[in-house]
C-alpha cells in the first residue's frame, strides 16, 4: 500500500455538512441541556474512546494492551469521529512524530498555519512509517475500516436517522464529529505553541511541543502534548497531580 488515504474532499464535505446540519437542527429543535448532553456523549464515544484511546494511544503508540474485542469496537467508534480511518489517522500521526515541527510535519502550526477546519487524510507511506505500521496494514479488520470508511459513516447516519430522525443523526453523530474534528486541529495547533495562553513546557525537546491546561479537559487529556512527545509510549499523558488525563484514567480500567 503506497498510500494510506481517504478522500480529503469527502472529509471536508462531511465536516461542512455537519456544521450546516447542526445550525439547521438547532433552529428546528433548539439546544436544550439534554441535547448538549447527547452531543457530549457522542464526542466522548467517538473522540475519547475511539480516537484518543484507540487510534492514538493504543494503535499508534502501543502504550497499553487491552482485549481485541475492545480494540475492534473502539476502532469502529473512532471512524464516526470524522477524522479519517484508523490507518490514515495513524500514518499521518506517525509522520508528525517523526518530523515534529519540521517543514514536512503535517501538523506543525509553524509551517501549516492555523487550519482549524482543514482535514488532510492523504499521506504517502514512507518505508519508516510502513515498518511501524506493518501489523496494522495487514490487519483485515483495519483494512475494512479504511476501505469502506465513508460508507460506514453513511450507513451509521442512516441507522440513527431511522431510529430518531434528523435530531438523533445530527446531535449524536454529525455535531459530535464536527466537535471532534475541530478539537483535534486545536490540539495540533496549541500543542506546538509554547506562548499560547495556558501553555507551558515541562520537557526541553527539539520541537515546540507544549502542554496546555486550558484545553486538557476538553481534549480528554491530549493537550498534555509536551509530556506526550517526551514519553510517547506512556498511556498516561498527565504527569503531575494537577495534569488531569481523562483518557489515561479510562485506560487504567480497560488495560490488561
Amino acid at each position: 500500500m503506497k498510500y494510506l488515504s481517504s478522500s480529503t474532499i469527502g472529509a471536508q464535505i462531511f465536516l461542512l455538512l455537519s456544521i450546516i446540519g447542526s445550525v439547521i437542527a438547532i433552529n428546528l429543535y433548539g439546544f436544550s441541556i439534554n441535547t448538549l448532553l447527547l452531543v457530549i456523549l457522542g464526542y466522548f464515544i467517538y473522540g475519547c474512546l475511539g480516537i484518543v484511546i484507540t487510534f492514538h494511544r493504543h494503535l499508534t503508540h502501543k502504550s497499553f494492551n487491552t482485549h481485541p474485542t475492545i480494540v475492534k469496537l473502539f476502532s469502529l467508534l473512532g471512524c464516526f469521529g470524522g477524522t479519517g480511518s484508523p490507518l490514515a489517522w495513524i500514518a499521518i500521526h506517525l509522520n508528525h512524530h517523526i518530523k515534529s515541527d519540521k517543514p514536512s510535519d503535517p501538523h506543525s502550526p509553524h509551517y501549516k498555519g492555523f487550519k482549524i477546519f482543514t482535514l488532510d487524510y492523504h499521506h504517502e507511506v514512507d518505508s519508516n512509517t510502513k515498518w511501524r505500521m506493518r501489523d496494522l496494514i495487514t490487519d483485515r479488520y483495519q483494512q475494512f475500516l479504511h476501505r469502506y470508511y465513508f460508507a460506514i459513516n453513511i450507513v451509521y447516519s442512516i441507522i440513527l436517522f431511522s431510529i430518531g430522525g434528523f435530531y438523533l443523526m445530527i446531535f449524536f453523530h454529525w455535531m459530535p464529529a464536527a466537535v471532534t474534528a475541530v478539537m483535534s486541529n486545536v490540539v495540533n495547533y496549541v500543542g506546538h505553541m509554547p506562548n499560547w495562553p495556558g501553555s507551558y513546557r515541562s520537557h526541553s525537546l527539539n520541537d515546540k511541543s507544549s502542554n496546555n491546561f486550558i484545553f486538557a479537559i476538553p481534549s480528554w487529556g491530549e493537550a498534555w502534548h509536551n509530556n506526550h512527545h517526551r514519553f510517547p509510549r506512556n498511556y498516561m499523558f498527565g504527569q503531575k497531580w494537577y495534569e488531569i488525563d481523562i483518557s489515561g484514567l479510562i485506560i487504567k480500567l480497560i488495560k490488561t
